[in-house]
């Protein structure tokens, strides 16, 4: 006789959201498993299985559990609103405005050359890139920043915005987006300059109109970035250029319009004209400029004479500093204002910085060098080749044509530069970026190409330092480099060096507290290269590249923390010790970072905040211990580094990482997850970029690149680590960072995913289960699941880091466990536990597959692990061709008047069963499970 009896007891989970959520939130209270007598105890994997329980007996639904993500991702994006508001406080409170004031006029004390020189030399840079952050709807992203500025976060409740991204993201939406932040950037920018004149007018009445501020950049690699990117197209990057000339051209003329001066109406008409035809030549690039026709149509626009072309603005400057010269003060300072805008941005929206990787300059060099194929290292053979080349270089002259037929990428990135310079703008240089730069062959041979290409005059070559080794090795590159005399004389030429260093991907390899401290000491050998070759008469362009997350090396803290963070006091001092005045650029990526410029307010903040940073003293001496027990604090670093290596290369995490988190995210950027692989390649993790690696450890709860390793770094001496975190600023601002990821991992939350593939909870339910087919159901998942290998790992991997955290925890809790009670940790775990209990459903869902014979090379096993995988959409792509719905292509058959008794259910009318009860299902879980994944990331501030 069947058991009709329901599997578990009817009881009801709170009906409403808010109830739900608070249910949910209790149920993870206080469940530690501290006691001996529960030592496994998992507050995540116990509420999943409630909810998944639920789920089966009528106790919530798919739809209410929908809602429940709803409450929780919109809390998370109100805390984000307050937490961006807190970031941004100085800023948003004219205090950083007042600070900058204040920095002025201090400097206007010490006379005008004081002033002058401190404001007309570049102190540091904003750059936007495009990185894959674009997580969240542009809609709530404008949201999310006007509730920050005034500060009413709790607004965004329930107001029924996205958590999710823009269905339309790509390349040129990327390229629109910051459009829309440089010109805030660069209004900001603006208030800037026009303060810094409005002083040196208060202060120097007969000399202030000969100033030209210039203390921040704005730049872009939008579009110009190819490293691991083959899908921008050459014209692309011309199209974009001009376009942004456009922009740029029409705001000078508005400007000049707005400007209430006599005399400019000619040359605000002219400078129209000139935006005009740049647009229009934008427009020709924007053609199919694979057939040869197109690149000739729009190669002789470009570069053919024409009464509004303008590719220099120095004769545009002499006419207004003419204009200048017979107005009174007041618009003097507007259109001094304008000429210094024209100098630091030139004739596009932002300057420009290209990159490629360091394998395709070497691979575009090699035969030049002379080299053979199996010399992999690019050592001191190559760098001496690459010298002698640089220095006997010949200019070769190119044309479009020379860049349509150039196959190498590095040579055709630097004719690009080459016909950026001739026909589009002169005067502003650009930077060109080798990532994974390692050696300094690679450097040498960029200079010879730029030479040979005629552009070295106004590129600077700039090596990404970003892989461990790289980081190691930094420091003695530019030393040697130094001692080259070519290298030598192309920095005096330029009078620049400039090095990028790259916290996302170092921290990948090493985690972020080492990564950090591995930057900050290249920036010091740096120095002291710079020192010991006596170099002077130059600047040192220190570009920190990083992201918004922790994992990323965003600091946590206020704008202010994060700058300190990234370009440290002590640093600062070492150049200012060596001589070398320093510009530091800092980095916005993507959707996270351009929200820091969704709002003039916010943009405002920014701006001020990093010419604070900058016009800030920089300490001659420091008394902080980090620095004066270098011998520990390296061994404390050396420490951090060595386990964050470790866990990299463990095969365990190795696993956990790629098994099936990578699925649970959302699209985020036009540029793809993964390195180029072979064909049929498994994902390994070194292929994963650093954003979707890092949003697979915060989507399985484990930051541990921030949180991990500095509980092992304390070895046999905890009290000297707790006196050092008392008395180092430095330290405790790299504890701060490592404190807020710790709030934020959950072992529990990664032991419940380990539950979801373990074969023998799957076994167990089917043993209690009433109903066979549930039972059924149960044993097919747990036979899939036998051989436990996913299992196993992310146990191990809980294990492997529950032993360094314990000891972290040692040092820095205190009695009343704050960080365990956070009201964010609570939320998170929340939001985890729904999602196991939706991909329990989806695994049982896939589970009641009828058997089939095999059909387009699938099998029902082969789709019941492309759902264990969480590869539901391609599961259920290949569900809807084995099953259609109806193949209406069928229908016309009805016409055949010749009687028929054919059975329904033989496949000419569809499967509406299994469409019904598995396949509409499936696709109705994916998009909450990749839900869950934004809503999480509200909780950390960003994606990734």
């Amino acid at each position: 006789m069947t058991d009709t009896r329901p599997d578990m007891l009817d009881e009801r989970l709170p009906g409403t959201p808010d109830a739900l959520a608070e249910y949910c939130l209790g149920a993870l209270e206080g469940g530690w498993g501290e006691d001996w007598d529960s030592p496994l105890k998992n507050p995540v994997g116990d509420l999943a299985n409630i909810l998944f329980s639920g789920l089966n007996r009528g106790a919530v639904s798919v739809e209410g559990l929908s809602r429940l993500i709803d409450t929780l991702a919109d809390e998370g994006l109100a805390r984000r609103a307050d937490a961006l508001r807190s970031q941004h406080g100085a800023g948003l409170t004219s205090e950083a405005e007042s600070g900058v004031r204040a920095a002025l006029e201090a400097l206007a004390s010490q006379g005008f050359e004081a002033f002058a020189g401190a404001v007309s030399g570049r102190k540091g840079g904003i750059v936007f890139t495009a990185h894959p952050t674009f997580a969240l709807a542009r809609s709530t992203r404008a949201a999310l920043a006007e509730a920050a500025v005034s500060g009413k976060g709790k607004t965004l409740k329930g107001a029924g915005h996205a958590h999710g991204p823009d269905a339309d993201i790509s390349l040129l939406t990327e390229h629109g987006e910051v459009l829309e932040a440089l010109a805030r950037a660069r209004d900001a920018n603006a208030a800037l300059t026009a303060l810094v004149l409005d002083i040196a007018r208060q202060h120097f009445p007969d000399q202030w109109r000969a100033l030209s501020p210039d203390l921040l950049s704005l730049a872009s690699w939008v579009g110009y970035d190819l490293d691991g990117r083959t899908d921008i197209h050459w014209s692309r990057s011309i199209a974009f250029r001009l376009q942004e000339k456009s922009i740029q051209l029409a705001r000078y003329a508005a400007l000049l319009a707005d400007s209430g001066a006599s005399g400019v109406e000619g040359l605000a008409e002219r400078l129209e004209a000139a935006s005009r035809l740049a647009a229009s030549h934008a427009k020709l690039f924007e053609a199919d400029m694979e057939a040869p026709g197109a690149v000739v149509k729009a190669a002789n626009a470009l570069t053919a004479a024409h009464p509004a072309r303008l590719v220099s603005l120095t004769p545009v400057i002499a006419e207004l500093d003419t204009v200048m010269a017979g107005t009174d003060d007041a618009t003097a300072l507007k259109l001094a204002a304008i000429r210094a805008e024209m100098k630091t941005a030139g004739l596009g929206a932002a300057h420009i910085h290209l990159r490629i990787n360091a394998a395709q300059l070497k691979s575009a060099v090699r035969a030049d060098l002379g080299l053979e194929e199996d010399e992999d290292d690019f050592g001191r053979l190559a760098l001496v080749r690459a010298s002698e080349r640089a220095a006997s270089a010949h200019v070769h002259q190119v044309s479009f044509a020379s860049v349509f037929l150039e196959q190498m990428t590095a040579r055709r990135q630097f004719m690009l530069c080459a016909q950026f310079l001739k026909h589009i703008d002169a005067d502003t240089p650009i930077r060109f970026l080798l990532a994974e730069c390692e050696t300094p062959a690679t450097v040498m041979g960029a200079v010879y190409l730029a030479r040979l290409y005629g552009v070295a005059e106004k590129v600077d070559i700039s090596p990404l330092f970003e892989t461990p080794e790289a980081l190691e090795r930094g420091g003695r590159l530019i030393d040697r480099l130094l001692a080259e005399p070519v290298y030598r004389d192309y920095v005096a030429a330029r009078g620049c060096l400039a090095i990028q260093l790259g916290f996302s991907d170092a921290g990948r390899f090493m985690g972020q507290a080492g990564a950090e401290l591995a930057i900050e000491r290249l920036h010091i050998l740096v120095a002291r290269a710079l020192k010991r070759h006596q170099v002077s008469g130059i600047e040192v362009v220190v570009f920190n590249t990083h992201g918004e997350s922790m994992g990323r090396g965003a600091h946590p803290g206020t704008l202010k923390d994060r700058l300190n963070h990234l370009l440290t006091p002590w640093a600062r001092s070492r150049f200012a010790a060596a001589g070398v005045p320093v510009v530091h650029e800092t980095s916005y990526q993507g959707g996270d970072g351009f929200l820091h410029f969704a709002n003039d307010a916010l943009a405002r903040s920014v701006v001020f905040s990093t010419a604070l940073h900058t016009l800030s003293p920089t300490a001659k001496g420091m008394d902080d211990p980090f620095y004066a027990e270098i011998d520990y604090t390296w061994d404390v670093y050396r420490a951090i580094k060595a386990w964050q290596e470790a866990l990299f290369a463990n095969t365990d995490y190795r696993n956990a990482i790629t098994a099936f988190a990578p699925h649970m995210l959302v699209k985020s950027g036009s540029r793809k997850a993964k390195r180029p692989g072979g064909p049929g390649q498994q994902l390994d993790l070194s292929m994963l970029r650093a954003i979707p690696h890092n949003a697979a450890l915060q989507q399985l709860g484990i930051p541990v690149n921030v949180s991990g390793g500095l509980g092992s770094s304390i070895g046999s001496e905890p009290e000297r680590m707790a006196a050092l975190l008392a008395r180092s600023p430095r330290m405790a601002a790299l504890q701060a960072m490592i404190a807020r990821a710790r709030t934020l991992t959950s072992l529990s939350a990664l032991r419940g995913y380990a539950r979801l593939y373990d074969a023998s909870e799957w076994t167990g339910r089917a043993a209690s289960a009433r109903a066979q087919s549930a039972a059924r159901a149960f044993l097919d998942l747990a036979n899939r699941l036998s051989d436990q290998s996913r299992h196993t790992a992310l146990t191990r991997l809980a294990n492997h880091l529950s032993a360094d955290l314990m000891k972290l925890d040692r040092l820095v809790d205190d009695e009343a466990h704050t960080w365990r009670n956070d009201p964010d940790r609570r939320a998170v775990e929340a939001l985890h536990a729904i999602r196991q209990a939706l991909i329990m459903q989806a695994f049982l869902t896939i589970s009641r597959l009828p058997a089939f014979s095999r059909r387009h090379d699938l099998t029902r096993s082969d789709l019941i692990d492309l759902v264990l995988a969480l590869r539901i959409p391609e599961a259920v792509t290949a569900l809807d061709e084995i099953f259609p719905e109806a193949r209406e292509e069928l229908d016309a058959l009805g016409a055949i008047e010749e009687p028929n008794e054919t059975p329904d259910g033989s496949g000419g009318h569809g499967y509406p069963e299994i469409q019904s009860r598995i396949i509409r299902p499936l696709e109705q879980l994916y998009p909450l499970i990749t839900r869950v994944s934004v809503a999480i990331s509200h909780y950390y501030r960003a994606i990734g």
